[in-house]
């Protein structure tokens, strides 16, 4: 059989496999929690928690973390994260956690004794091999610290996105 017919045949043989899947993606939220406040000496800080819940049958492919907060307020001086941070997330049999979002050095700042509007931070970390499937996942923001005391986020929720093929 000449080169060209085997490649085409390989062509033909994966579309056959993969006929029949297709990826979908569900978005999971938590209920909204009031605030996080981060201090200035670094130290956990606990964010909602999501429950999953997919259709039967899927194979999780992907999974990323949302963070979500409605305002960012500052009560002293100009003010933003000390150093790089991550937000980590841990299913319900504690395995340990992994980190989900990665913050970098001075981000979210903001000017003294102000207010500013929410955002969404969408991880770029794939979660996939910690969520695996229906369960309960927890989130902490892991050596949670800023510049100046009371940097405050506002009606925080925390959101996984799945990708999933049936």
């Amino acid at each position: 059989m000449p080169d060209w017919l085997a490649i085409l045949k390989g062509y033909v043989d994966s579309l056959e496999t993969s006929r029949d899947r297709m990826l979908f993606s569900m978005d999971f939220w938590s209920v909204p929690q009031v605030s996080v406040i981060l201090p200035i000496a670094a130290a956990d800080r606990t964010l909602p928690s999501v429950v999953v819940d997919l259709p039967a049958g899927v194979t999780v492919v992907k999974a990323t973390a949302m963070f979500k907060f409605r305002m960012l307020g500052n009560a002293g001086a100009a003010n933003k994260l000390t150093g790089a941070q991550e937000i980590q997330v841990n299913d319900s049999v504690p395995t340990g956690w992994v980190d989900a979002i990665n913050f970098v050095a001075d981000q979210f700042g903001i000017a003294a004794a102000t207010r500013e509007g929410g955002d969404v931070c969408i991880g770029a970390i794939n979660i996939a091999n910690r969520v695996i499937g229906d369960d309960t996942y927890s989130f902490q923001w892991d050596e949670a610290v800023a510049d100046v005391a009371l940097l405050t986020f506002y009606d925080v929720q925390m959101g996984i996105r799945i990708f999933y093929s049936v």
